[in-house]
């Protein structure tokens, strides 16, 4: 009998026992409530980072032609903005279709998708269009803005409340894993002879597997399948974000998740330049310290999920972002003795000490970072009501892609002014120390879990 599950429980199915059947029989990250949607999730990712990386460090070190940019280095934060630009644009409309379609259904179709996308994303590399290769970065972007609401807002759907921090730590887990392989398979191949050519297979196959992935989904029942879909985006964007700030216990999160994408996109951004400028390095370096950050990211959200059991994750969250700050200062002070001990290459950067405590310093700044925005995704999962959750979600894409294309558009401030890259790291510090104090003083305010223990009364 096909099993489908309702938009008002987390069980598999109507008697509570078949869920505990399968719980007991499986590990949680086998589960089939979670393991084909984790694995379309990272592929997806993983396609994403590695075409925009091998965008990226194409342009920056001239390993792709881009006619008619003569400022290849300011065309660099204006492709990183491409996605937050398409989670403005379409997020409205996309939090309304996932909330009225059941829910497989929408991942299938945003797989499928994504896999037409990356074919044409395919024939830039192949005959080395980097213009066709932003287009089709700003489709993929669009393509994220549907599937995104739709697999957050399915989460409370295929897992009980006291799971959604475990499971956003293993989906963030395998997202900053996902960017990782992206990133580096992405950077490397660019640079090398044929290397455009792997790229393409590589995009291809990721999309088919992400397809093929969701077939395994479990059917969830739409949220409002009645629903009326608003076509005036504008007008819906505002409406969402209005109601997404009055529900209870939604607008705080909801913020300190859109300021963590301002402070990491702007460092991802940052990067190619901190490298090449600030450390006077290659792209070698340029590719390891994106791995470096984003490995410490993954091993911070892992920490998450297994620290999660039986908290809310406020405290957690409130030390991920002061260490945070303190590792963010220590990178901007070690960066001019790395630079004056010269580490052009890979091997030169990471058999250096000053190096290594350079690296460990950008992992663990990271890997504070995951301990900050896992619980207040999980948050917001939890609080939001069942009827408007993907459409809430939809409004913490906006944020995050306004946020995101913030973070990465400041990154022109460094290619037009005498600014530098530490500059930059200084004013994402001072961030985090503000969102920092404001958690403490909130902490000491209320209650843990005010709004949690609220809804659990109701």
């Amino acid at each position: 009998m096909k099993t489908t599950i309702t938009s008002a429980t987390p069980l598999l199915s109507s008697p509570e026992s078949q869920h505990e059947a399968e719980t007991s029989r499986k590990l949680f990250f086998l589960q089939r409530r979670f393991a084909p949607l984790w694995v379309a999730f990272c592929l997806g990712v993983f396609a994403d980072n590695m075409l925009r990386q091998a965008l990226i460090i194409g342009i920056s070190f001239g390993y792709i032609t881009m006619n008619g940019v003569s400022a290849s280095d300011s065309a660099v934060p204006v492709i990183g903005a491409l996605f937050a630009v398409a989670m403005l644009i379409f997020s409205p409309l996309a939090g309304q279709v996932a909330d009225k379609v059941e829910t497989s259904m929408m991942f299938r179709r945003a797989k499928f998708v994504e896999m037409l996308i990356m074919a044409a994303a395919a024939f830039g590399f192949i005959f080395d269009n980097g213009l066709w290769l932003v287009v089709a970065l700003f489709a993929m972007a669009s393509q994220s803005a549907f599937f995104s609401p739709a697999r957050t807002g399915a989460m409370p759907k295929y897992f009980a409340p006291d799971e959604l921090i475990r499971a956003n730590g293993l989906f963030n887990a395998g997202l900053f894993v996902s960017i990782l392989l992206g990133l580096l398979f992405g950077g490397m191949l660019i640079a090398e002879p044929g290397g455009r050519y792997y790229i393409a297979g590589l995009l291809f196959l990721a999309s088919l597997g992400g397809w093929l992935a969701v077939q395994r989904t479990y059917p969830a029942a739409a949220n409002a399948p009645d629903l009326k879909i608003d076509w005036n985006v504008a007008a819906q964007g505002f409406r969402i974000l209005k109601f997404a700030f009055k529900a209870p216990g939604i607008g705080r999160p909801l913020l300190g998740v859109s300021l963590f994408y301002l402070m990491t996109t702007n460092v991802t951004v940052l990067t190619p330049f901190f490298a090449r400028d600030a450390l006077g390095a290659g792209d070698s370096v340029a590719n390891s310290i994106m791995v470096f950050y984003v490995f410490g990211a993954g091993s911070g959200a892992v920490g998450a999920s297994m620290l999660s059991k039986g908290r809310n994750g406020f405290s957690m969250a409130t030390f991920g972002v002061i260490g945070a700050a303190i590792l963010t200062l220590g990178v901007v002070l070690l960066t001019k003795s790395v630079a004056n001990i010269g580490v052009d290459t890979f091997g030169e950067f990471i058999t250096a000490p000053l190096g290594i405590a350079l690296a460990l310093c950008l992992s663990l700044s990271a890997a504070c970072m995951s301990l900050y925005i896992v619980p207040l995704q999980a948050a917001i999962q939890r609080r939001a009501p069942a009827q408007n959750r993907a459409r809430i979600m939809a409004a913490s894409n906006m944020l995050n892609g306004a946020m995101a294309g913030t973070g990465s558009l400041s990154v022109l401030f460094l290619t037009q002014t005498e600014l530098k890259a530490t500059d930059a790291l200084l004013a994402v510090m001072a961030v985090q120390l503000l969102i920092a104090g404001y958690m403490i003083l909130r902490y000491r305010a209320v209650p843990q879990g005010l709004h949690d223990e609220a809804q659990k009364s109701a």
